[in-house]
């Protein structure tokens, strides 16, 4: 049998927890702070045993998986004692951080990121489909075990994800930083007006769908955007020029420049939904 533990029971991890019901040979267990969220765990069936202590139960875990913010991923690392050669992987939003402050020469650590979520948080928020469909991200290196690379895709597939691709942690930031973290910056900047307070009977779903990421964890998201800066501050720098650009024509009335804008932009979106539908 292979001990699997979840370190942190929120919607990720709790879905995570949910997703690997019947796992082949496995027993799931998890880590929470809360004593009701792991009194929840139990009761649906999605962990075997929960725990609010790592220290007792961790030298007996194959594999761990931690569900938590960057920060505290790398100090549940770099301070707890694991079992000699356990597989560990997380799901942060940020890689090139973890690769840095990642010091434990006991653990074989690969680097995981599911792209699939929800606004809401919390155990109670969790579901065991949150993955269906959904890309993951495998941030490896040449010391990594092929066995451990391989039981880890067999887990991406078996909590339902489709594409798995495997990248370089300075890859994964970049890409990150425009692809997800951009688009919460531009969200949370599309609210901080208040005009959003009086949008109600104004609107249709372009508002919806262009601010639907503000509804976020602040703490979270406050700590992926700092730790990846250096990626996303370009591009923000690309968003804002864009901007201006597209402002001047508007504000010179060049509606042929605003037309080509478009164009261009238009045939790029269409590029990458045809590109999405042939995966």
């Amino acid at each position: 049998m292979t001990n699997i533990l979840i370190v942190g029971l929120g919607l990720i991890g709790g879905s995570f927890a949910k997703a690997l019901s019947g796992f082949p040979n496995a027993t799931v267990y998890g880590l929470d702070i809360n004593d009701n969220v792991i009194a929840q765990a139990e009761a649906d069936g999605a962990i075997a045993k929960g725990v609010c202590e790592a220290d007792a139960i961790l030298p007996k875990m194959d594999i761990v998986i931690l569900c938590v913010t960057p920060k505290a991923a790398v100090d549940f690392i770099n301070t707890k004692t694991f079992q000699k050669g356990a597989l560990v992987t997380d799901v942060c939003g940020v890689k090139g951080m973890m690769f840095a402050e990642v010091k434990n020469d006991d653990i074989d650590y690969i680097g995981g990121h599911p792209m699939a979520g929800r606004e809401c948080d919390g155990y109670e928020n969790s579901t065991g489909d949150l993955f269906r469909g959904a890309n993951y991200i495998m941030v490896t290196k040449e010391s990594n075990s092929v066995e451990h690379i391989q039981i880890l895709q067999d887990i991406i597939k078996y909590i339902g994800c489709t594409k798995i691709t495997r990248t370089t942690s300075k890859e994964h930031d970049v890409m990150i930083a425009y692809t997800s973290q951009l688009m919460h910056v531009v969200a949370a900047t599309l609210c901080d007006n208040e005009i959003l307070d009086r949008a109600e009977g104004f609107s249709a779903g372009s508002l919806r769908d262009c601010t639907r990421v503000a509804k976020l964890n602040p703490k979270m998201w406050a700590e992926l955007f700092v730790e990846n800066r250096e990626a996303l501050s370009e591009q923000i720098d690309i968003f804002t020029a864009s901007l201006k650009k597209i402002e001047m024509m508007i504000k010179n009335s060049d509606v042929s420049g605003i037309e080509d804008f478009l164009t261009v932009t238009c045939e790029r979106k269409k590029r990458y939904l045809a590109e999405k539908e042939k995966r």
